[in-house]
């Protein structure tokens, strides 16, 4: 059975991009649902951690407004 996994933030060190993602289910798309690079500068030392309360928050206040 899969499962949901919990938000996350990734984060990156060198350029300070950051983007909190809600995957759908247990199987990941690269660039979707997880990141092994940075979008913006490259990097592939990515910060990981759960997603704070704003965070959730902010992921289903824009979900809401585009309609998912």
């Amino acid at each position: 059975m899969p499962i949901k996994p919990r938000p996350i933030t990734y984060e990156c060190p060198t350029c300070g991009w950051s983007k909190t993602v809600a995957p759908h289910s247990d199987c990941l798309i690269i660039g979707r649902d997880g990141f092994d690079t940075c979008p913006k500068c490259g990097d592939k030392n990515l910060a990981l951690r759960s997603a704070n309360l704003i965070e959730r928050f902010l992921l289903g206040f824009s979900s809401a407004l585009m309609g998912r």
